[in-house]
């Protein structure tokens, strides 16, 4: 206004602090006349303080302050004005409006926006309507997509990177476009796509302006990292209202670290993490283990395979205490008690040299037959591709839970090879949780080897060299009495030749069978753990698992800590 500093009661008198004054205030400022549109934008009005007496909200009749309302009945008189919008930002608590406020102002609407990440459909609107700034005024689609890679992939490969996060959404696609404009071509594949979201380079230029704050954030921020990792890997929800401590509340520890929430509802979220940030985070030198473990399995395609399944959650935490146990330098329990049982494993000579993530693989198959399981369509392995399968997808030193959990694969593969002789060894991993009462039988355990170690056996063991064995573990919670007395409540390994479940299966050349006994299992996955994880699932039609909580979320922590 060409005015020189104020104090604000000075302010107030110059320009008296009533609705009526204001739009008459700005458009005298801008120059406007009274019939031109005019926006005007509020933000972070959920912020307001009234500790500061400078403002004096109304009460409900419980005590609690709603601003939103008595923000919106200043509104509902300065919408008395012609051609005027208004953009309101806040946050979601407190905010309980409906359009009843603006009672008596036939001209007013209320529309409520999420400021939530985008889904795949939303991103697919969104270039479809955004023009390039050129004469011709293209949409942004047709200039990165071609007649072999559509808009539905191209939407897909921006959610995947960005999670659908709008300030890296149009930074992404802004570099796409620059990236396409310089070679004069569009992509021709989701691949290729993908392949040059995924450099390092892209990455890191998408990502600088969104970081910063996190690689700043004092020790206490930080030592929370990896709980929020676990939430944006294992899909965990949170409640708003939910504290990390008694003096912080997960919610804003969210915001403060740089990080995302996708709303599931108006008191539920969970954490996001774009695949973008992935790289930059990683070459943090603060970052733990455990945390570069959970960084390299988010950023692996795909992350969605837990199905919100108590089941996928089990064999999560399985698979990354196997990592842990596998890298360790330390002495731990299970990896002594493998080496007692089994002579192949000791010649493995562990730890391996590098700390892996699990990695989901997306399964090469070619059956289709389908079976449903979590309200999900999951597809089964064809009986003849094991051979494909550990040839191709199983690199060495890898953890791995097959994306298409089927009918002929255990639930984790990893592949060891001994750093000192020519040995190698495939592990499949088979969790078996205290979902049947009666416990785990003899049947199970038979239909898991016949399903694992026979054709690997056939279609690999058989034609190769001697020095390449596969096991199969069976990690059960509740054993039936008639394993848990053969057992002698002991764990056991069963060699190439041996019988098992009254003759009924034998184990193939090269192979080996191994059965935890329930105390052992506890070196994997403890009682407490198990409990919450019954509890957090105890509603069948619950798929959220809404009640799997902090407490048990940081025991599970606890529990990868103590092994790295």
């Amino acid at each position: 206004m060409g005015l020189p500093f104020m104090k604000p009661d000075e302010t107030y008198r110059h320009i008296p602090p009533y609705p009526k004054f204001l739009v008459p205030e700005l458009r005298k400022t801008l120059d406007t006349p009274s019939d031109q549109y005019l926006l005007v934008a509020f933000d972070e009005v959920g912020v307001l303080d009234e500790s500061l007496d400078e403002f004096h909200f109304k009460r409900t009749h419980d005590g609690r302050v709603r601003p939103y309302n008595d923000f919106f009945g200043i509104i509902s008189q300065l919408c008395k004005e012609p051609d005027l919008f208004f953009i309101v930002v806040g946050k979601r608590k407190g905010l309980s409006i409906k359009n009843d406020v603006a009672s008596g102002l036939s001209k007013v609407i209320l529309h409520f926006i999420s400021l939530s990440p985008l889904d795949a459909s939303s991103i697919v609107e969104f270039l479809e309507k955004s023009l390039l700034k050129t004469p011709t005024q293209e949409p942004v689609c047709n200039v990165l997509c071609s007649s072999s890679f559509s808009v539905n992939e191209l939407a897909d490969s921006l959610l995947e990177c960005t999670g659908g996060v709008p300030g890296l959404l149009t930074r992404a696609v802004n570099m796409l476009l620059n990236y396409i404009i310089a070679r004069n071509q569009p992509f021709i594949s989701k691949e290729e796509c993908l392949t040059c979201m995924n450099d390092d380079n892209f990455r890191r230029i998408c990502a600088e302006p969104f970081v910063e704050r996190i690689l700043n954030l004092d020790e206490d921020r930080k030592s929370v990292f990896d709980i929020l990792l676990m939430m944006a890997l294992y899909r965990i929800p949170s409640k708003v209202d939910d504290r990390l401590t008694s003096e912080s509340f997960l919610y804003d520890a969210v915001t403060e670290m740089g990080l995302y929430r996708y709303p599931i509802d108006q008191n539920t979220f969970q954490v996001l993490i774009p695949k973008v940030f992935v790289g930059i985070f990683k070459n943090d030198p603060s970052i733990s283990s455990l945390e570069k473990i959970l960084l390299g399995s988010l950023d692996l395609e795909p992350v969605d395979c837990f199905f919100y399944s108590k089941c996928r959650v089990f064999e999560g935490i399985v698979a990354l205490r196997l990592v842990l146990m596998l890298s360790s330098k330390n002495r731990n329990e299970l990896r002594e008690l493998l080496c007692q049982l089994s002579p192949i494993w000791k010649q493995m000579k562990l730890p391996i040299n590098t700390i892996s993530p699990i990695h989901y693989i997306k399964s090469v198959v070619s059956s289709r037959e389908t079976r449903s399981e979590s309200n999900k369509s999951r597809r089964t392995f064809a009986n003849t591709e094991w051979n494909k399968i550990i040839r191709e997808t199983l690199y060495l030193e890898t953890i791995y839970i097959p994306l298409d959990a089927t009918s002929h694969s255990p639930d984790i593969i990893f592949k060891l090879q001994s750093p000192v002789e020519p040995k190698v060894l495939t592990v499949g991993v088979a969790c078996k949780g205290r979902w049947k009462s009666e416990g785990i039988g003899w049947s199970d355990i038979i239909d898991e080897a016949k399903k694992f170690l026979d054709p690997v056996y056939d279609q690999v063991l058989s034609s190769a060299m001697d020095y390449h064995h596969c096991m199969l573990i069976i990690v059960s919670t509740k054993l039936s009495l008639n394993v848990s007395n053969e057992l002698g409540n002991q764990s056991r390994c069963y060699s190439s030749g041996m019988f098992i479940g009254n003759d009924s299966f034998k184990v193939p050349d090269n192979c080996e069978l191994v059965i935890l006994c329930e105390r052992d299992v506890q070196m994997l996955i403890d009682e407490e753990i198990l409990n919450g994880l019954e509890k957090a699932f105890d509603v069948s039609n619950n798929p959220t698992f809404w009640n799997f909580g902090l407490k048990l979320l940081h025991r599970v922590r606890n529990s990868f800590l103590s092994w790295q």
